[in-house]
């Protein structure tokens, strides 16, 4: 039986980490996962897939999360985040990209949902550089 979290996440905390905490508490390794709010300051990542790395865009403002979306796996046999997000500054200028680490919480309300089925575990695949699905 699969199970849903709706979690408050802790002011000053970095997101993502918040966010695998939640995951890890809950035993949940292969999920959904949305999130809005606010943020301190943000840092959004780039994948640069010919050089195949991320280049990181520092947010040193309060913004808005839009929408964040990602989903839970597995990585080295522990839950991972991954999570986009959209993003909207005093302007209502919006931008976007992977989350990287540094993502600092204002205030953030997330839902986590898990999806019952088979181990999903990452693994490096040669053609694009990146952990992906097995």
């Amino acid at each position: 039986m699969s199970k849903t979290i709706m979690q408050r996440l802790q002011k000053g905390e970095d997101l993502v980490a918040e966010l695998t905490r939640v995951c890890r508490e809950n035993n949940i390794t292969r999920g959904a996962v949305q999130v809005i709010g606010a943020m301190e300051q943000a840092r959004l990542g780039y994948y640069h897939q010919d050089a195949r790395t991320y280049e990181t865009h520092a947010i040193d403002q309060h913004v808005e999360i839009l929408a964040g979306i990602g989903n839970v796996s597995l990585l080295d046999g522990e839950a991972f985040v991954h999570l986009h997000l959209t993003l909207g500054d005093s302007t209502c200028r919006c931008m976007g990209g992977h989350a990287m680490e540094g993502n600092i919480i204002f205030a953030a309300e997330a839902i986590i949902t898990e999806i019952p089925g088979d181990t999903l575990s990452r693994t490096f695949d040669e053609p694009t550089g990146l952990k992906l699905w097995a």
